[in-house]
């Protein structure tokens, strides 16, 4: 998401923050540091995520950023705001004795670990170090929709395989946002975040060697 195609200053900054403050969280949730209590607060940090997501989500699509802004519309929708309003129902049932039935949480789990595994290729054309983000993102979804169904793996072995596999997203993240915030500022890479995987030339053929100069790129 570089600040040169945005018409308002690049939101990747603040998104991907919001992105390791619930990747955190969630590693909180899944190892057991941040116990079934704390719910109504987890809603409420979402909540913030939310906002900084979906704001970044719009400005990404207004700019013609079609892959960025879908996934950061989707993780927006899902990862944080319904996530929060789930903690939130899931706090308010619980403390006035109502059950809370979750059979719908598997499905919807699986349809977005599905979705976002198949776009994942689609940012080749990106930073290589967002692309490692994703593929454990990837990977943190799975081990959810394992634990959800309560298949295929053990359940304490799916969550924490999550656990880990989150909390790495929510390192690489911090390390983008500030990579993206200092190259920004010192306008020359003081952290850097590679070059694509996949060049894409102009009639639409993409060639697998990103190292090789735009000249070079039909």
């Amino acid at each position: 998401m570089p600040s040169e195609s945005h018409s308002f200053s690049s939101p990747a900054p603040q998104a991907l923050t919001a992105l390791a403050v619930a990747c955190f969280i969630f590693f909180g949730l899944l190892t057991g540091r941040i116990g079934q209590d704390s719910r109504l607060a987890v809603a409420c940090w979402l909540f913030g995520g939310f906002i900084c997501q979906f704001v970044a989500a719009i400005m990404e699509l207004k700019d013609k950023n079609h892959t960025g802004g879908n996934v950061m519309l989707l993780f927006s929708s899902f990862f944080m705001l319904v996530t929060a309003l789930i903690s939130m129902a899931e706090f308010i049932c619980h403390a006035n004795g109502i059950h809370f039935a979750m059979a719908s949480d598997p499905y919807g789990w699986l349809v977005l670990a599905i979705a976002l595994t198949l776009f994942t290729p689609a940012y080749l054309v990106g930073s290589p170090v967002f692309f490692v983000a994703l593929l454990f993102a990837d990977a943190t979804l799975w081990f959810l929709v394992a634990l959800k169904f309560q298949a295929v793996l053990p359940p304490p072995t799916a969550a924490l395989g999550a656990a880990y596999c989150v909390l790495i997203v929510g390192l690489l993240g911090i390390y983008l946002a500030t990579a993206n915030m200092l190259n920004t500022a010192f306008k020359q890479t003081i952290l850097p975040v590679g070059k694509p995987l996949v060049a894409v030339g102009t009639n639409g053929v993409f060639e697998a060697n990103a190292r090789l100069s735009k000249e070079t790129v039909s």
